[in-house]
């Protein structure tokens, strides 16, 4: 139903009188709470009562009529009394999208026009699971004395509040393996965009401050941070240069960190070739997504991106079995991560790159680069700035009812 004149003239003198209703979190709504509003009936007030709700009882509105009763003089509506209990449900406890489920209200003595009443709210229970609050009712007049009193339960419906989207130049990354191949161009994209950027490297500082140069050199604000990120404690204090030199936590990371790929026939290959796959792929990915979760719920927004493989889309190569348990692991965990932090506000996607043109030597004689290429619908090889922009776009608020995707950049070699 869309809003009326009226309703939106209401609307805009409210918020202009400063009389908008207040949002309390239903979390914060404790037993005890209480809530108090005062008013001096006038003749005015009940003459607007009747005309709304069509009740004319010459006892609220003949001064002579109303003479000759007990009660002697006009006698305020009982439910214009109680209408003031739902201006506290709705404005003050519970507050914004309350409603009513059943009340109970006991007249002790009339209200006469001209008189004065505090009318207190209390919250009495409350019952997280329905979201229902217990309430109890006490209004006096300027003498002291109980003119109503009464009981309720109230519904509190969970609001969706849409959070506006923190602009690039607010926001903080931390790149794993920011200082080489795809980690490095994600890196400076993002600078570009106007991110912070933490650049994490294992053991090559002097690629990770070359990047951080770059970075500057542009305009950029870049850190080097070195861990290993199978080790969880050098991983939390990597992460934690970003609020030391930034002032705030990292909100988004991307994942890029991974070892050199030793092609292996599945006879030769032992244990230990998986176990160190699993370590930096999927082990540095988690450590990484642990540390900086909590700032990233701290702030009630953040994105996490892995780095995973098209290798995983497709009939895969023999001799890779190692590198594609981990990166179908690594998968698993981004899907895990996106449904579990999704109510907090945190998006959790991957890059599945293709063959890509990053100095490696992972793809082989010039020959076979060539071959790939020509087997790509858009017949070259991927560049690191490829992988780096499609990040960029998922960091963004352009993506910001994306997750749990894993997106090929492949050039058309998987559809």
């Amino acid at each position: 139903m869309q809003a009326t004149d009226e309703t939106r003239a209401a609307q805009a003198a409210a918020a202009e009188s400063g009389t908008a209703a207040r949002f309390r979190d239903f979390g914060a709504i404790e037993p005890g709470d209480r809530a108090v509003i005062r008013k001096r009936f006038t003749e005015e007030d009940v003459a607007a009562f009747a005309r709304l709700s069509g009740d004319y009882n010459p006892l609220h509105l003949d001064n002579e009529f109303a003479r000759r009763t007990h009660l002697g003089r006009p006698v305020v509506h009982g439910m214009l009394v109680a209408s003031y209990v739902s201006t506290l449900v709705g404005m003050q406890l519970p507050g914004a999208g309350a409603l009513w489920m059943q009340q109970s209200f006991r007249w002790r003595q009339p209200v006469y026009v001209g008189d004065s009443l505090e009318i207190t709210l209390e919250v009495t229970q409350k019952s997280p699971g329905s979201r229902i609050v217990s309430i109890r009712i006490l209004a006096a007049n300027q003498t002291g004395a109980v003119v109503m009193d009464g009981e309720g339960t109230v519904a509190v419906p969970e609001v969706r509040r849409v959070e506006a989207p923190a602009a690039m130049e607010e926001r903080v990354a931390f790149i794993s393996g920011g200082s080489r191949g795809i980690g490095a161009a994600v890196a400076q994209a993002l600078a570009r965009a106007g991110v912070s950027v933490v650049i994490n490297y294992h053991r090559n500082a002097e690629a990770a401050e070359e990047v951080c140069h770059a970075i500057a050199g542009a305009g950029g604000a870049a850190v080097a941070a070195r861990a290993d990120v199978t080790r969880s404690e050098a991983v939390a204090t990597a992460v934690g240069v970003a609020r030391e030199a930034f002032g705030k936590p990292a909100d988004i990371l991307v994942h890029c960190a991974g070892g050199a790929v030793t092609l292996r026939p599945f006879l030769e290959t032992r244990w230990e070739d998986v176990q160190q796959m699993l370590d930096v792929q999927l082990k540095g990915a988690f450590h990484c997504a642990q540390a900086v979760t909590p700032g990233m719920l701290e702030r009630k927004s953040g994105c996490i991106v892995n780095i995973g493989s098209i290798l995983t889309w497709q009939a895969p190569p023999a001799q890779w079995s190692a590198f594609l348990m981990a990166k179908a692991a690594l998968k698993a965990f981004t899907q895990a991560l996106a449904a579990e932090l999704g109510p907090s506000g945190i998006r959790v996607n991957m890059i599945s790159p293709g063959a890509t043109d990053n100095g490696s030597a992972t793809l082989g004689s010039e020959r076979l680069r060539k071959l790939q290429a020509m087997q790509t619908p858009l017949r070259r090889l991927a560049l690191p700035e490829d992988i780096a922009q499609t990040a960029v776009f998922l960091c963004s608020d352009a993506s910001r009812f994306i997750t749990g995707a894993d997106i090929p950049v492949c050039g058309g070699a998987a559809m």
